[in-house]
């Protein structure tokens, strides 16, 4: 054990020089990874439901998230697909109803997928039912290909711009800045929804429906006799993960203002199944923990590559430190960062 805690203590002395001897905006770290961190662990959080009622891995999580967002563009273009979405037209309590349709499409899809899927392969390996939610992706990729297109669509956000603490002349002369980085009112909304969901979540299992939910996981014969039905958890668990990738579909694709085919799941899923997995697969507080960490890490690592100039000689500098994060935690901790037996 000591060992592992010498490399953990070296990797966080080395981290600590590099930020002492670089002039990297650590208040841009802390924003840029805090908001990219909370998109993250909307999709993490999905897989660690799915995972911790179920013991599937969930490789479908992202297009849960694409799927319905592309519903609510169509639904902003009035399914004139052939036109642009001008942000200006779309207001913040418009949005507000887009983000609840897109939570009922996702919780439609996951419950399809469920009935029509995971519950033919209940007695299937593991990896038998991950292989049959990469097949759920691919067929819901190509879906969103042939009907919207393979293009990339401008998307609006809740809210533009970043909330105005002084005004003179009608005129903006100081938004709100955290350690001096500025803070868009888009990045508040995603925190807050995150947080929403994260009370709601450790509410529910600490009722007796969540204690139902995790007894069907564990023990699906003793459940039964005891009253529970292990199909309806299950059925409940993936309505739970595609009503958060409804979220995070809506929300990512108001991150990065565009959406196309597999966005989630091309910028997001990997980040997220990585995060759930330093976290601790089966426990939510880590997924969320994971998330912003690996945010932050994937932040702190695209500045350090600008201020050291390495962008040109290393592939995607925050995705290979994100990996390498979770290699040197699983050497640690395998279990994870807050994982442990249910």
């Amino acid at each position: 054990m000591g060992w592992r805690r010498g490399i953990a203590t070296g990797l966080a002395a080395l981290v600590f020089v590099v930020l002492l001897v670089s002039d990297i905006p650590l208040g841009r770290v802390v924003v840029d990874g805090t908001l990219n961190g909370s998109v993250i662990a909307l999709v993490a959080l999905g897989i660690a439901v799915v995972y911790k009622a179920t013991g599937v891995l969930n490789f479908a999580q992202g297009e849960l998230g694409t799927l319905p967002a592309f519903v609510v563009l169509a639904l902003m273009l009035n399914f004139d697909l052939d036109r642009t979405v001008d942000p200006a037209e779309v207001s913040g309590l418009a949005m507000v109803g887009y983000l609840l349709v897109a939570v009922a499409i996702g919780i439609v899809l996951g419950v399809a997928i469920n009935a029509l899927v995971i519950r033919r392969l209940v007695d299937a390996s593991p990896v038998i039912s991950l292989v049959a939610t990469a097949a759920v992706f691919f067929l819901m990729v190509g879906f969103e290909a042939v009907v919207f297109l393979p293009r990339v669509r401008t998307f609006p956000r809740f809210i533009d711009g970043a909330p105005c603490l002084e005004s003179q002349g009608g005129e903006c002369v100081r938004q709100l800045t955290i350690f001096g980085s500025l803070v868009l009112w888009h990045a508040i909304v995603v925190v807050a929804v995150l947080a929403i969901a994260v009370v709601l979540l450790t509410l529910l299992f600490r009722t007796p429906v969540g204690v139902a939910l995790l007894a069907a996981s564990q023990e699906p014969f003793a459940a039964s006799l005891s009253g529970v039905s292990p199909r309806a958890m299950s059925m409940l668990a993936w309505g739970i993960a595609g009503g958060l990738g409804g979220v995070a579909g809506v929300l990512g694709a108001g991150v990065f203002q565009q959406l196309f085919p597999a966005m989630v799941t091309r910028d997001l899923l990997v980040l997220a199944f990585t995060a759930a997995v330093l976290g601790g697969i089966n426990s939510m507080p880590g997924a969320v923990v994971g998330s912003i960490l690996l945010g932050m890490v994937s932040s702190l690592t695209n500045e350090a590559a600008l201020t050291f100039d390495v962008t040109g000689w290393v592939p995607n500098p925050p995705m290979a430190a994100a990996f390498f994060v979770l290699l040197i935690v699983m050497v640690v901790r395998p279990r994870g960062l807050l994982g442990k037996e249910a």
